[in-house]
């Protein structure tokens, strides 16, 4: 049934290239019943973390050229959807970047699950051994940079040991 073309898909901070911004849609109707079938093709469930969840689930495209058949989507949480776009979410002050030795999909696992506990954002990062890189944590440097070197490629991704930390996420889809 509509299989995505991928089936493994690796977390990083990262951003799209500018060209392909605002590509078009199909029209709400269409798409709301494009979404629907990718959304239930994936079980609710996040491709990069494994959350499940019926409320706030966003469609992802997989190739940000590509077309919007439900082949070229996947399921993603809000998290980690964020991550996926550090320009648009740094901007909204809603992540920071830092460097960590936990990979990405952990600090979305482990922040999730803290949140559900009732733990404050500033708390729980404090476990993920957080570092200062090249720039302020906030600072739009770090999409910009990828933005200015990114070329003809469709994306574009911070390199290791760097990471998105949420300091304002409101949709944890806790329930």
């Amino acid at each position: 049934m509509n299989k995505p073309i991928v089936t493994n898909f690796v977390l990083r901070p990262g951003v799209t290239n500018p060209s392909l911004w605002y590509p078009e849609r199909p029209p709400k109707a269409q798409w709301d019943k494009i979404r629907k079938v990718v959304l239930e093709r994936d079980n609710h469930t996040c491709i990069s973390c494994g959350h499940r969840a019926l409320k706030y689930m966003n469609v992802h495209h997989i190739e940000d050229s590509g077309e919007n058949v439900p082949e070229n989507l996947v399921t993603m949480c809000v998290a980690c959807h964020a991550v996926l776009h550090i320009g648009r979410n740094l901007d909204l002050k809603v992540i920071e970047i830092w460097e960590s030795p936990f990979s990405q999909v952990e600090i979305v696992q482990k922040t999730r699950t803290a949140v559900q506990q009732g733990l404050a954002l500033a708390d729980i990062n404090k476990q993920f051994k957080l570092k200062k890189g090249p720039h302020a944590p906030d600072s739009l440097l770090y999409a910009n940079e990828l933005v200015h070197e990114i070329g003809q490629e469709p994306r574009a991704y911070l390199a290791e040991p760097l990471c998105a930390v949420f300091v304002n996420l409101n949709r944890w889809q806790i329930e």
